[in-house]
């Protein structure tokens, strides 16, 4: 009895030896991330690469438990980032940076997920086990702003104050949120060519008022620009030089926008109205005008130096609808163009 009693001992500590070893071999549990961005921010690998210890998370994976959302959207010359954590009751805290930049809001991002990874944080196994959608605590572990925690050489990021919801957990979406976006207003000027009107180019003059985001709800990229124009030019005819002139309004209207808020090509379509003239001060006595109504279309290519201030070029065709002929007494001198053509290089700054 006492040596069957002995080899029942061995045989359970063996198995119990066994199981250790096999729960050692088990990997340690990460996080799971779903993260969310815009095309001008980090990628998913590239945001866990800024997690201090990145291999306690993971890009969650369909199927997975999602443990934290990252959201990283843009806004204007603004980029709203959002971490939550969904808790086993539901309850989901939302941790909100803003700046100007994507990068510096995703390195913000980054410090305070790394925090709430930490085991050694205080609260972390309290919150991990917080209770239903009713419960107002954080699930994120409380964190300094960012402008203290960030090494001294990292540029500061602008933080709000932690704000904590009980909603009921989203369901993880494929395509990223909509960010609410807010009209814009610009200020700008153009110089440029515009050819047609006169035997050569003419030197023409914009200046504009342009409106982003003019209907949010419709079309988000929509932009209006209104304008006015002036050119100032000459033509050589048989009887010397003759003078042209242009001046009117201008309104223009961009549906689409290729590309981000800091390197933008537009579409446009366009419609200019004022005044055409010529006139001569040879004896001939040439002095006419007559009205310059032309549609257009073109494109124009931005780019943001500063967050308020961006450079312009573009080019577009113009259609006159009357193409003014110029008469000396009765004797025929030359006729417009059917089409016109105008290229322009200018530079425009944001109203806070």
């Amino acid at each position: 009895m006492r040596v069957r009693g002995l080899f029942t001992g061995a045989v359970g500590l063996l198995a119990l030896v066994a199981r250790s070893e096999v729960a050692a071999a088990e990997p340690p549990h990460t996080a799971a991330v779903w993260y969310r961005a815009a095309a001008e921010c980090p990628a998913g690998p590239d945001f866990l690469a800024k997690i201090d210890g990145a291999t306690r998370a993971h890009l969650a994976q369909a199927g997975d438990h999602i443990d934290f959302v990252v959201t990283l959207l843009t806004s204007g010359n603004e980029t709203v980032g959002r971490l939550e954590r969904q808790t086993d009751g539901g309850t989901v805290a939302i941790r909100e940076l803003r700046d100007a930049t994507c990068e510096r809001v995703a390195d913000g991002l980054a410090l305070s997920l790394g925090l709430a990874l930490d085991p050694t944080q205080p609260r972390a196994a309290a919150e991990a086990n917080a209770p239903g959608p009713a419960s107002i605590e954080p699930a994120v572990a409380p964190v300094a702003p960012v402008e203290s925690a960030a090494p001294p050489s990292a540029p500061p990021v602008a933080t709000a104050p932690a704000a904590v919801i009980a909603v009921p957990a989203p369901v993880p979406s494929e395509q990223p949120a909509k960010a609410q976006v807010r009209r814009a207003w610009w200020l700008g000027l153009n110089a440029g060519l515009l050819s047609g009107p006169a035997t050569r180019p003419m030197p023409r003059g914009t200046a504009f008022v342009d409106l982003e985001h003019a209907l949010p709800s419709v079309a988000n990229n929509l932009a209006l620009r209104v304008a006015a124009v002036g050119a100032l030019g000459s033509s050589t005819t048989e009887l010397g030089a003759v003078q042209r002139w242009v001046l009117g309004g201008r309104v223009e209207l961009s549906p689409w926008r290729l590309g981000s808020e800091r390197i933008a090509l537009r579409p446009c379509l366009a419609f200019e109205l004022g005044l055409s003239g010529a006139s001569s001060s040879q004896a001939s006595g040439v002095n006419d005008q007559s009205l310059w109504a032309a549609p257009g279309a073109g494109l124009r290519l931005s780019v943001g130096l500063l967050p308020h201030v961006r450079l312009e070029v573009g080019g577009e065709v113009l259609l006159p609808l009357l193409r003014e002929q110029i008469f000396a007494g009765a004797r025929p001198l030359y006729q417009d163009a059917i089409l016109a053509f105008n290229g322009s290089f200018g530079v425009s700054f944001g109203l806070p």
